[in-house]
């Protein structure tokens, strides 16, 4: 799926370079976003940083207006 972040936010990430989680800023602009095996939306801003949200975190983005999905 596709989403836009409405505004800058500094999420938490999984950095495929890293042995520990972080945070990385993701500027307003369209992002894909998938589904994990393990039941996870993972937002992609590189290949190797993706930001992950359990539904609930998910849905809560998108009542606050922070993410507005695009294509599902």
């Amino acid at each position: 799926m596709r989403i836009k972040i409405t505004k800058n936010l500094v999420l938490g990430v999984q950095d495929s370079n890293l042995e520990n989680d972080s945070g990385d800023q993701f500027p307003v602009g369209e992002y894909l976003a998938n589904l994990t095996p393990e039941g996870k939306i993972e937002v992609v801003n590189t290949k190797r940083i993706k930001a992950l949200f359990s539904f609930s975190q998910f849905r809560e983005k998108i009542s606050l207006g922070e993410f507005i999905v695009l294509e599902a």
